[in-house]
């Protein structure tokens, strides 16, 4: 393994909306410490994954929580709402992420009513328990959210069970789902949620809707994806469903890009225009790897040549990765509002975070 110091190098931390255990990347990323692999992540927010004197083999395309937090806090301010309530997911995302807030939310005179917490039990008591705590200050009707999408859907169910609405002002972990508020889209109107900003990748969607189970054998878990999509079965593989139609085609009717794909792209960039670099350094008389960079030095890899690494990305120039987002405001959040209509909800982009920082 030392040997071969890029071959978990990107580490999916995040599927469709859901974030993977935070606790569960801390250890992925001890253990790539430990042989020296660098680790390059398109979704990781923690802001703990900032401290290099124990994730130095860690980089990442998307900032850390604090800029959210900070988006949050001035959403407040420009709407001169000072006295809020707070909701938060138990674990590093949401603890972190509201400590965070609340700092900056002093900075800005704001008073926090009530912290509220939920657990990981998904226990319906808790969600509601919640509801009633927050009534308890009523004069706070602004409640602020940093939780996982899952947290955010079920609190937003107790509210409609207490047929009760606040102004809810959420973080990424809602962002611009809609699933979060399906059924529940009366009680989720006026809330101001924000998310990564982020733009599609044409060339991605043009790749992806070319795909079908006939012409992509390398993925050994397409054909369950087609098969789950399209709710058939192919070869006789799930004899109670359907055969799969021939014709069925993935396109802009059936699918719509994930918001995380931009960064996604950018990480595969990064590392690749790292190791480009490294082998034009460590080989220049070849196009083909030497000697020189069959046993690589992973601290040299990411040392010299991922966090130096500068390339145009996707709609962005990609900045060095070795200021770690501590002094770059790049992808600051873009601001969505739940607009409420007859019968459904839509989250509309209203917004830049710095809107409201003039």
């Amino acid at each position: 393994m030392p040997g071969h110091p890029t071959s978990s190098s990107l580490v999916p931390q995040k599927g469709r909306r859901t974030r993977v255990s935070l606790s569960s990347l801390f250890q992925v990323a001890n253990l790539l410490r430990l042989f020296q692999i660098p680790q390059i992540s398109y979704a990781s927010t923690s802001a703990k994954l900032s401290d290099k004197s124990r994730y130095d083999y860690f980089a990442r395309t998307v900032p850390p929580d604090f800029y959210q937090a900070k988006a949050m806090a001035e959403i407040l301010r420009y709407f001169n709402w000072t006295y809020v309530s707070t909701v938060a997911s138990e674990g590093d995302y949401g603890e972190t992420g509201i400590e965070a807030f609340e700092q900056e939310a002093r900075l800005r005179n704001i008073c926090i009513a009530t912290s509220e917490k939920v657990g990981r039990s998904n226990i319906r008591k808790s969600y509601d328990g919640v509801i009633r705590e927050l009534l308890q200050k009523p004069n706070a009707r602004v409640v602020v959210l940093f939780m996982r999408g899952d947290d955010s859907r079920e609190l937003i169910a107790a509210a409609n069970r207490f047929n009760v609405s606040f102004t809810w002002i959420a973080s990424d972990g809602w962002g611009a789902q809609e699933s979060i508020v399906k059924g529940n889209e009366h009680i989720a109107s006026g809330a101001i949620t924000l998310e990564l900003a982020s733009h599609p990748v044409k060339e991605f969607d043009r790749y992806f809707q070319s795909l079908s189970p006939y012409n992509n054998r390398r993925n050994p878990w397409f054909k369950d994806f087609w098969e789950q999509k399209f709710q058939c079965n192919l070869q006789n593989r799930k004899p109670h469903k359907k055969a799969c139609d021939k014709h069925f085609t993935i396109n802009s009717s059936n699918y719509e890009q994930e918001s995380k794909i931009m960064f996604v792209v950018n990480a595969v960039y990064a590392m690749a225009h790292a190791l480009h670099k490294m082998q034009r350094t460590l080989c220049p008389n070849t196009t083909k790897l030497c000697d020189a960079m069959k046993h690589l030095d992973g601290r040299k890899l990411y040392k010299d040549y991922l966090l130096k690494v500068n390339f145009t990305g996707t709609r962005v120039t990609v900045m060095s990765l070795l200021v770690l987002w501590s002094e770059i405001q790049l992808f600051y959040s873009k601001v969505y509002i739940i607009k409420l209509s007859l019968y459904w909800a839509k989250s509309s982009p209203v917004a830049n975070q710095n809107d409201y920082s003039k």
